[in-house]
């Protein structure tokens, strides 16, 4: 398996966990097992952030200059953040057929 191939399946598991994570918080707080405030929120966020941070550091080959760095860097955000808003929309939307508004 290639480089690219495998930067592609983490980003994709990555943005995968996102609906599932979410759809699984809501049914922890709608049957009053876990309260989802701020903290939570905040950890979750942090877990995420902290996986692309680990994607990033060992899928995207490392350059010696740092134009090419930077030319990687601007891609994979703009790539994540492109699959994260996709992962988004698709968790609201799990999240409304599944609990309702």
């Amino acid at each position: 398996m290639n480089a690219v191939s495998r930067l592609g399946l983490h980003v994709l598991a990555w943005a995968a966990s996102i609906p599932v994570l979410n759809v699984g918080l809501t049914a922890l707080e709608r049957h009053h097992v876990l309260l989802v405030s701020g903290p939570i929120a905040a950890i979750a966020a942090a877990a995420l952030l902290l996986w692309v941070a680990l994607i990033y550091w060992r899928c995207v080959p490392h350059r010696a200059r740092g134009v090419e760095r930077s030319a990687y860097l601007l891609v994979f955000a703009v790539s994540v953040l492109s699959a994260g808003v996709a992962a988004l929309f698709v968790a609201f939307w799990a999240t409304v057929a599944l609990f309702g508004l």
